[in-house]
């Protein structure tokens, strides 16, 4: 991932998700987030990205940061997601943006 170019979130949009139909406020969500919630460097992340075997995120997450997520989400977009929200069910960036 270091060989990748960091992108601004507005850059991450516009090369990712704006084609695919997401919307800009959730690509925004996305990015800064996860950024929070794992530390990672989110500017070089690509939707390609495997959530455990690339960006390690059950070892670099708090065990509960899903709880987080959909509290975070509720927040933002007024959708309870807390009752079908599970990240073992993503196996990418991309998987959990179209979630």
């Amino acid at each position: 991932m270091k060989n990748r170019p960091a992108l601004n979130p507005e850059e991450w949009f516009e090369q990712f998700w704006r084609s695919r139909n997401i919307s800009k406020q959730l690509s925004d969500f996305v990015y800064v987030q996860m950024q929070e919630y794992t530390g990672l460097d989110f500017a070089r992340v690509q939707p390609h990205d495997r959530l455990s075997e690339d960006l390690y995120i059950p070892a670099v997450c708090w065990f509960d940061w899903n709880f987080t997520f959909t509290e975070d989400f509720y927040q933002q977009f007024q959708v309870d997601l807390s009752d079908r929200f599970d990240p073992q069910n993503f196996g990418t960036v991309e998987e959990l943006v179209f979630f």
